[in-house]
């Protein structure tokens, strides 16, 4: 959500500076206004040995696992018709020892950037506002994930987060496919009390 507003922001500075910049050469310099949310991490970043760009046939065995899993096999029975996604996941270690408590879903190009740890001050110098940074935690584990989305009549969408050294599902999810932003009902005009 945040990521999405700051490209909104930043995507129509971009549309203001284009037309500005070709029209005409200016000495003033424009000083960003201070920030006071939470922004993507810039730095530290984090390269575990898994996270790495993948080859097409890590990406077709990673499918082949997913395709595998309980939940995937179930939809498959009903319909064969499935588009596919790659990410990466970061589950969160559970603290009572055993399995995941949680996990955070992160697009797969962030391969580019790595991923950050922990939170992070990435304040510019001089600025009268703290801007931090929030990435997974020092202890999640990173794996790439797999997304099936499946249409009529499942409507689901399977994820599959895998060991790809150990062959192996790690942790798998499901939830029900979004068919489009929820239109508010129209409420009737109330009518005049009849008399």
């Amino acid at each position: 959500k945040v990521k999405k507003r700051l490209w909104i922001v930043l995507s129509l500075l971009v549309i203001v500076a284009l037309p500005a910049g070709g029209c005409a050469k200016t000495t003033s310099k424009i000083q960003p206004a201070p920030v006071s949310e939470v922004l993507p991490a810039e730095h530290p970043t984090d390269f575990p040995e898994n996270l790495r760009w993948l080859t097409d046939e890590e990406k077709a065995r990673l499918i082949e696992i997913a395709l595998n899993t309980p939940k995937a096999q179930e939809c498959l029975e009903q319909e064969s018709e499935y588009t596919t996604r790659l990410s990466w996941a970061a589950l969160f270690p559970s603290s009572t020892g055993e399995g995941y408590s949680g996990y955070q879903i992160l697009e797969y190009e962030i391969v580019a950037e790595g991923i950050p740890r922990g939170v992070v001050d990435i304040t510019p110098e001089g600025s009268p506002e703290k801007i931090v940074s929030v990435g997974v935690t020092e202890d999640a584990e990173i794996y790439p994930c797999v997304h099936l989305h499946f249409v009529e009549p499942s409507a689901l969408t399977v994820m599959a987060v895998i060991d790809l050294d150990a062959e192996k599902t790690v942790y798998a999810d499901y939830y029900p496919q979004r068919r489009g932003p929820v239109l508010p009902t129209k409420t009737p005009t109330p009518r005049p009390p009849e008399t």
